[in-house]
């Protein structure tokens, strides 16, 4: 059998619909999840082999969504938004990771082609986490209690139904409500990053040139099992009227790769790396823009096959 780059774009596309077919009469047959996910993965290679035989897949979209401002540009921007100028922050004594290690791998956080949203920590995800871990188990032990001591009050055995059932869903959803609240926002139409509210300090833009990105320790469990990974942002520069800090602590700790990431993608001379395009393909799905509280950015639309919530063309800018 020929290889797909020597048949032609006839052939391809019989080959294409051939393996469909075999496709449909698996799950047909009950396919096991095993071979039901197998065939994804297949159909979505097909799918972009399918893309890249349309004219459209080469169509050169228009950019007019990129800001296309230079980095003094975009600071007197941030400047105008946050309302002061900026002023040096103190030197940060910790080193500064590299913006282009691009060794490793990382999963991306959540993007929709104009937004990365990465949480920051401590955070009010934290608190949601330890809700829907804490909820369930006091709800479990509240059930048990009532049902082995017939002096309680009613009350416990519903309150413990209610842990155990309404409350993790109530904390899913408040918690998709408000994660624009710990969001650190890396916004590609605009140049600019946005840093989350904290307790004493509502949020700021800056370029991202201004940020850098501190690798901390690892902190590792007492038997050494599991480990986890600490960083967090460092401002160059920060806001005249702002008081408080110029750390910003990343959930999950970030790694040097993901890094890396962000600042491709903020790069407006390349288009955005394939590294997000299945976050962005999950939000489109979703209808959902980076932070959960909006609908997916209509600019970005013409990038995706509708049917599939697929990237169907060469380069996202």
């Amino acid at each position: 059998m020929k290889e797909i780059k020597d048949m032609t774009h006839e052939e391809i596309r019989n080959y294409l619909a051939k393996r469909a077919k075999e496709r449909e009469v698996l799950y047909q047959k009950g396919a096991t999840e095993e071979e039901k996910r197998e065939a994804e993965l297949e159909a979505y290679s097909d799918r972009r082999v399918g893309y890249c035989l349309s004219e459209a897949y080469y169509e050169d979209l228009t950019k007019d969504h990129l800001h296309n401002l230079s980095y003094e540009e975009r600071l007197a921007k941030a400047e105008e938004l946050n309302g002061c100028k900026f002023k040096e922050a103190k030197p940060c004594k910790d080193a500064f990771a590299p913006r282009d290690a691009f060794s490793g791998s990382s999963y991306p956080s959540q993007c929709d082609g104009q937004v990365v949203s990465v949480p920051r920590s401590p955070g009010l995800w934290s608190l949601r986490l330890h809700g829907l871990v804490l909820g369930p188990i006091i709800g479990v032990c509240l059930l048990v209690v009532s049902m082995t001591d017939d002096s309680l009050p009613v009350w416990h055995s519903w309150l413990g139904l209610f842990l155990l059932t309404l409350f993790p869903l109530i904390m899913y959803k408040i918690g998709n409500a408000i994660r624009i609240v710990d969001a650190i926002e890396f916004n590609r139409h605009t140049g600019l990053v946005r840093t989350p509210y904290t307790l004493f300090r509502k949020p700021f833009y800056i370029p991202i040139e201004d940020l850098e990105f501190v690798v901390g320790p690892e902190i590792k469990n007492m038997r050494g099992s599991a480990s986890m990974q600490t960083g967090y942002l460092s401002c160059r520069k920060y806001p005249d009227h702002y008081w408080f800090g110029n750390r910003i602590g990343i959930a999950g700790g970030g790694d040097v790769h993901d890094w890396s990431q962000m600042n491709r993608f903020m790069d407006i001379t390349q288009p955005v790396d394939r590294y997000y395009y299945k976050a962005m393909e999950y939000t489109f799905k979703k209808n959902s823009n980076a932070h959960g509280n909006g609908p997916f950015p209509e600019v970005m639309k013409k990038y995706f096959d509708i049917d599939n919530c697929q990237i169907n063309r060469m380069d996202v800018w």
